[in-house]
This record gives C-alpha cells, structure tokens and sequence, in this order.
C-alpha cells in the first residue's frame, strides 16, 4: 500500500474551514482514481510541539496509482480547491507502507 498524507496548519477560523473541508473537499477528495480508502483527523499534540490543525491520509495500491490519481481531472480539482478553506495552504507528503 502507498499513503498520501496532507497536514494543515491552524486556520484563523477553524470553523469555516471545517465545514468547507467536510462538506465540499473531502467529497471531493474522496472521487480520486485508484483511492482505496482514506481518513481525516483533527490531531492533538502529546508533547511540546504543536500538531498540524488538521492531518488527512489517502491510500492507493502503489505510488503509480497514487500519482496517476493526483494527475486526474479530479486530482487537479482537489490540489485547486485547497486555497477554498486553507489559504495558508498544506504539507503534502507520500510514502510506503510497511509490514
């Protein structure tokens, strides 16, 4: 399995951007070729540093499946509509899972 991870940082205003995310992005999100699951959380931090606002993590077949998905009409859509309830934007990273 291969894992896309997106992390927000806190917004000015949590509320609008959780409503925005959970009723128009992660729909959308949710349409990505080859998607075989995915998840979103609103982490706490357990030390001293602080946890993103927001984390979301997809997961694809392969690292293939996953790239071919963000390459898609609808993968384009879902980079696009980011700037709609994050206009500080996000961190994208990707990787293998392991046993």
């Amino acid at each position: 399995m291969h894992c896309l991870t997106v992390t927000y940082p806190a917004p000015s205003d949590a509320a609008r951007f959780k409503a925005y995310y959970e009723t128009k992005h992660v729909p959308l999100a949710k349409q990505l070729p080859g998607l075989k699951s995915c998840a979103f959380a609103y982490p706490e931090a357990l030390g001293p540093d602080t946890a993103p606002f927001c984390i979301f993590q997809a997961w694809f077949d392969n690292a293939a499946t996953m790239l071919a998905a963000l390459q898609s009409d609808i993968g384009r859509k879902v980079a696009a509509d980011v700037s709609n309830y994050s206009p500080d934007g996000a961190t994208i990273f990707h990787y293998a899972t392991g046993a």
